[in-house]
Order: C-alpha cells, then structure tokens, then sequence
C-alpha cells in the first residue's frame, strides 16, 4: 500500500521536480492541442493541475488520492469559477464516480504514475472502463533509456537501465519502462498506440542537478536547453509517452 502522504512530502522537497513538471505539462499541451478536449480527466495533479493551463475546455474531471494535491486543487478550483469536478482517491476504486461526473471524455492524462502503482495494469483497466472508442489516452513515465540512466550504468552506479534508483525508491516508483515495455503494458491492456515518443534529455539525475544548482554550478537556464537538446536525442529525453485509445475488437 502507497503512503500518499509521505509520497507527497518527498515530492515537493524534490528542488528539480518543477522543471520536469514544466516540461512534461508543455508536452502535453501540445499534444492535447491536436485533439478534442472538451472534457477531460486528469488522474493525479500534483500541485499544479492542468486545468490551470489548458483554457479551452468544458469541463474537467480530476482524480487524485494525496490529501495536499486534492485540497490544493480543490481550492484553485473555486477561486476560479473552472468547472472542475475533484474526486479524491484512487481511480481503481473511483471508476463509476468518474464515470457519472462526465459521461464521455474526450481527453484522459495520465501523468507520471504509472510506473508507481503496485499493479498497473489494474489502473490502465480502470481507464478502459471509462473510455468511449474516441477517447485519447496520454501516459507518461521516467525513460529507461534516458540519458542520465545510460550515463549511471555506463559508471557503473547501476547495473541495468530498468534499475530503480533510491530517489526513485523514496518516491515509490516500482519500475522503470522503456517505450517497448510501455507500449507493450498498454496493448496487452486492450489499447492501440497512436503516438509516443520522449522529451526533456537530461544528464544528471534529479538529485544531482539539484545540488548543482543549489552551488551555483548551472543556473536555470540550463532546463531550457536541455529540452531544446531532444531534437538531437529523439530517444533518449528523461521521459516517455505514449498516446492510446482503445483497440478495436
């Protein structure tokens, strides 16, 4: 069982985890751009919830178990007058409430958790019960075959790419995918891979770029040429996605 709260503490201790959330949210408003987001369901917010971002929408639907995220989108919410629906718990156990606070979605995010849960194909399960056949799934997750990974086996810190690391253990992730691991949890789960690709390349981990820029070693506008850096890395970015929808039968 997840300690969310503990989960959440960690998480926002983490000095580097706000540039991954930028770079990761703007990933997926580009993507959510091309496609029909009138309603969508975010499973997990953190602190920053995309209804935040995204504007042109009818409504959106959050999931999130964290007492902090929940409370926090909670309050953003309704100082906005958005018309966003927060259910808190786990999607596996609030699959009708989804279901009944919209009954179609267009657009569903599922944003770096994956690779956290106990048992995932449970939750991707979840998320098939509450899409329609038009429905675009986005899922993403930390990259195997990221650079800083590569660079840990290649100096001997880990022994394999798929290693979780004690960052990675602190914050409860049980695994590392790679884009053929994550395409194939998501097919033998009954969805059919439209897109998917990698984004932000990074060369150290979170940890230790952290450090660095706590001493001043490199400055913040390091981030933004590292995620200009993927056109030269296209597999190799800290983290990868996929776009689903539900095959057809």
């Amino acid at each position: 069982m997840r300690d969310i709260q503990d989960y959440a503490m960690k998480y926002q201790e983490d000095p580097c985890e706000k540039y991954q959330v930028r770079y990761r949210r703007e990933k997926i408003m580009e993507l959510m751009s091309s496609c029909r987001h009138e309603t969508v369901l975010e499973i997990g917010c953190g602190m920053e919830p995309l209804f935040e971002y995204v504007k042109d929408y009818s409504k959106m639907v959050i999931v999130e178990p964290g007492d902090v995220f929940i409370q926090n989108a909670r309050k953003k919410a309704q100082e906005s007058g958005s018309n966003v629906v927060c259910i808190q718990g786990f999607l596996e156990e609030k699959t009708q409430q989804a279901k009944e606070a919209c009954h179609d979605y267009d657009f569903i995010v599922l944003s770096s958790l994956l690779h956290e849960v106990d048992e995932p194909e449970k939750l991707l399960q979840a998320v098939s019960c509450i899409c329609s056949k038009e429905t675009i799934v986005h899922i993403n997750v930390p990259n195997a075959d990221s650079i800083h990974r590569l660079l840990a086996k290649e100096m001997g810190l880990i022994q394999d790419v798929h290693e979780v690391s004690d960052l990675q253990k602190a914050l409860q992730n049980n695994r590392v995918f790679d884009l053929d691991s994550l395409c194939e949890i998501v097919g033998r789960c009954g969805f059919e891979v439209l897109d998917k690709g990698t984004y932000f390349p990074k060369l150290f981990s979170a940890g230790q770029m952290g450090r660095m820029l706590e001493e001043g070693i490199i400055k913040e506008d390091i981030f933004e040429g590292l995620n200009k850096m993927i056109q030269y890395f296209p597999q190799y970015g800290s983290e990868i996605y996929v776009q689903v929808k539900k095959a057809l039968v």
